[in-house]
């Protein structure tokens, strides 16, 4: 047979390439096929790193099944609502620009099926685990090996579908296959009608071949195919209701009906039959038209994980707390007076720190970084009910927190301390009992304290994060904040109580805890919420976390806000933004963005003056106009495959040049903001507390520069001149010790650097900075 040449990118005869004809792929045809593009087109494979044979291939596999009228428009409309969210300079976008490799297998029908098949297996399996099903579809479908992609060809292939049916939709039909969950008191565990709520995925071979089951049917080859099995069957169904609309009958161990997808539908008249069973089959299989899919029962015993082949359930926010913890958090709810009065000290004593209240305990304000509105005061009692729907309901939940945000710092810690007790005098587990065991092993999720330091940790997570209305959270996300918090608990218990039991409540360090202590970080925080929403563990993932600004993997794409722009203040600088997609820059994928390594650039030298403890305002200047101002953003691919670093190059009015790292800035912004107190009242002090030295022009303090300032028993302090934004972003970069300032008197600033220098004598600066 001659070559047949193959145009991609354009319409094609009978909406399918030459080498499949009626569902059937005529591999002759396949290996003479020419395949030629126009050179973007070419652009967009060689970006995502899908060779034309891979995009051949996925049509193939796409070819052996038909999806119903209903799944081409419900995939249709999945499509159509991709969208993308453009970085600084539209240089990075997140989600789906519009040169992503998806949109253009979406300029056929087979291009869709493939589009549908991956990012379907995607939403309840990891990546890897995707792309091995589908090579194991190839092997069932008996497709040559001497065409069958590379593991590395199908799992690029997987990455640039993955994320485009990431909504309500599909995760609200898998949650219908499900029953939607529910509660066993008998077996103490959340459960699925009968399926016990493992997190193990089945094997990527079981799955190929009831994928394959299902395909026979959609071309009319089977009549009925039967599932016994655990997670991946609730995944199964729901592939079939979602894009085949096949009649389907769902029932659990002991004959209990779960699902129908017609009111009169009985079982032998239903094309997919779903079993579930509470135990580990062997997988087999049995008859022709019967398939066992085998789980990992033993997982949450073990408490093992394996990043490839865990298993995502993505449930709605209204009702998760319920669903994920049961009882433990029935009875949390019951216990509202003493939750409100939690939760509301917590967010009052957040407040005194955000505010940068002179009265904070011995919290160490360095270590603190809810500085976003809605993680402290009003703002965080707001996030507790917004985040979770079902702590709204709870009556006076909301009232107490908020009688409590209105009293006085120290009545809050009171009330936080008392509360926290009584959380554990009410708990049973071995953890809160009157003689704690903290090495034994309790039932998992069974303590209140824990839960109600995981409902404060999600809060607080949650309340700066900018998220798509469309994402559901994943169960076993909430699972590992309360994992997280549990260990917390338990480490205090151990190590006898060598923090206070308000620091454990609130998740905050003091000035004396050491650096080990295990409290919310800027550097970790992408990695935390992106597991609450892909479920895999996010801490220390990354030798350097500090420096993530972006993460993309499973169809979910987690980036800080400094890819949006820099700015000093610290509430934006902590948001995180989820959103369904990729990380692209014009038509290639990544999956990790990180600083940008600079050389040395030393700006211009500053020009001190200095004033006197009277001068209690910084000498007026000519402002620096922000149009003077010139920020190029900077992208460069990494050795390292799927990784970028990304920085900012700003030139300055006199020429110098600045150079930012957008994740170590997000840090120092919050690491340097809420160190400085005021009063805000009479209770100011009329002076400085010693003469300082203040700067109206430059940016560098070098050696010779700091001779020039005004000292105070070896002690120099900086005051900045530089209101504009971007200004006080570089600055703020080139010296150690710097304090940001927003609203605080001078003579408070001044008292506040005697504070912390005191506090600090182990690690003496002799400059310190306030911008």
């Amino acid at each position: 047979m001659p070559p047949q040449p193959l145009q991609i990118g354009s319409a094609w005869e009978n909406g399918s390439p030459k080498f499949v004809q009626q569902g059937q792929v005529d591999w002759v045809a396949f290996g003479n096929t020419v395949w030629s593009a126009s050179a973007a087109v070419l652009q967009r494979f060689a970006s995502s790193g899908i060779q034309p044979m891979t995009f051949g291939a996925g049509l193939a596999l796409a070819s052996q099944f038909r999806m119903s009228d209903g799944g081409r428009q419900r995939m249709d409309q999945a499509m159509q609502s991709l969208r993308g969210v453009p970085g600084f300079g539209k240089i990075l976008w997140f989600g789906f620009g519009y040169q992503s490799f998806v949109r253009m297998m979406g300029e056929s029908q087979l291009g869709i099926n493939t589009v549908a098949l991956c990012s379907c297996l995607t939403e309840v399996h990891s990546e890897e685990l995707a792309a091995r099903v589908l090579a194991e579809l190839w092997q069932v479908n008996g497709f040559p090996e001497e065409h069958e992609p590379s593991y590395s060809q199908f799992l690029a292939l997987v990455k640039a579908c993955s994320g485009v049916v990431t909504s309500r939709v599909f995760n609200s039909a898998l949650d219908r296959m499900t029953g939607c969950g529910r509660w066993s008191y008998e077996r103490n565990q959340i459960q699925f009608y009968g399926m016990p709520m493992v997190q193990q995925a089945s094997n990527a071979s079981d799955i190929a071949r009831a994928l394959h089951g299902l395909f026979q049917i959609t071309r009319g080859k089977v009549e009925r195919i039967t599932l016994l099995g655990q997670h991946d069957c609730a995944f199964i169904a729901a592939f079939a209701s979602w894009l085949f609309d096949l009649k389907i009958f769902i029932e659990d161990d002991v004959g209990s009906v779960i699902f129908a997808s017609q009111e009169t539908l009985r079982k032998a008249d239903a094309q997919l039959v779903v079993t579930y069973t509470t135990e580990d089959q062997p997988t087999a299989l049995q008859q022709s038209t019967t398939y066992i899919l085998s789980g990992g029962a033993d997982l949450l015993t073990n408490r093992c994980f394996d990043p490839e082949s865990h298993w995502i359930h993505r449930i709605p926010w209204d009702g998760c707390l319920l669903r994920t913890f049961g009882s433990t958090f029935r009875a949390l709810s019951g216990l509202a007076h003493t939750l409100g009065s939690f939760l509301g000290g917590t967010a009052r004593i957040y407040a005194a720190l955000a505010r940068g209240e002179p009265n904070v305990a011995d919290f160490a304000r360095a270590r603190f970084i809810g500085f976003s509105q809605s993680s402290y005061g009003h703002g965080f009692v707001h996030s507790v009910t917004y985040t979770f729907k079902e702590l709204e309901r709870v009556a006076s939940l909301r009232i107490t927190m908020e009688r409590v945000l209105g009293s006085t710092f120290d009545s809050a810690y009171r009330e936080v301390e008392q509360a926290a007790q009584s959380l554990r005098s009410s708990c049973h587990c071995s953890l809160c009992s009157d003689n704690p065991s903290p090495d034994a092993d309790s039932t998992w999720g069974d303590c209140y304290f824990a839960l109600a330091l995981a409902i404060r940790n999600l809060v607080a997570d949650m309340s700066c994060t900018v998220r798509d209305d469309a994402l559901l959270v994943a169960m076993y996300g909430l699972q590992l904040y309360y994992a997280n918090n549990h260990a917390d608990y338990r480490d205090w218990l151990q190590n006898e109580h060598q923090r206070t039991l308000v620091g454990v409540a609130v998740g905050l360090a003091s000035v004396t805890d050491s650096r080990e202590v295990r409290v919310p970080k800027s550097e970790t925080l992408l990695q935390d919420v992106r597991s609450l929403f892909d479920g895999s563990p996010g801490q220390h993932e990354y030798q350097e976390p500090e420096r993530i600004v972006a993460d993309a993997r499973s169809g979910i794409c987690c980036y800080r806000e400094s890819l949006h722009g820099i700015k000093s203040e610290a509430g934006a600088m902590r948001t995180i933004h989820v959103v369904p997609g990729h990380i692209e820059r014009g038509t290639a994928q990544y999956d990790v963005v990180d600083d940008l390594e600079f050389g040395d650039k030393v700006p211009a030298i500053a020009e001190p003056v200095t004033l006197t403890k009277a001068e209690t305002a910084i000498p007026k200047h000519e402002p620096i106009r922000l149009g003077e101002f010139k920020i190029k953003a900077l992208a460069r691919e990494s050795s390292e495959y799927r990784r970028l670093h990304f920085g900012y190059k700003v030139l300055l009015p006199n020429g110098s040049i600045a150079q930012i790292q957008p994740g170590r800035f997000s840090n120092r912004v919050l690491e340097k903001t809420g160190i400085l107190t005021c009063y805000h009242s009479k209770k100011c002090k009329q002076n400085l507390a010693f003469p300082c030295s203040a700067v109206l022009k430059g940016w560098a303090v070098d050696d010779s520069t700091q001779r020039l300032l005004h000292y105070n028993s070896g002690l120099a302090l900086c005051l900045w001149s530089h209101s504009e934004d971007i200004a006080r972003c570089v600055a703020s970069q080139l010296h150690g010790l710097t304090y940001l300032r927003r609203d605080e008197c001078l003579p408070c600033c001044t008292e506040s650097v005697l504070r912390e220098t005191a506090a600090r004598a182990d690690n003496w600066r002799n400059v310190v900075h306030i911008i």
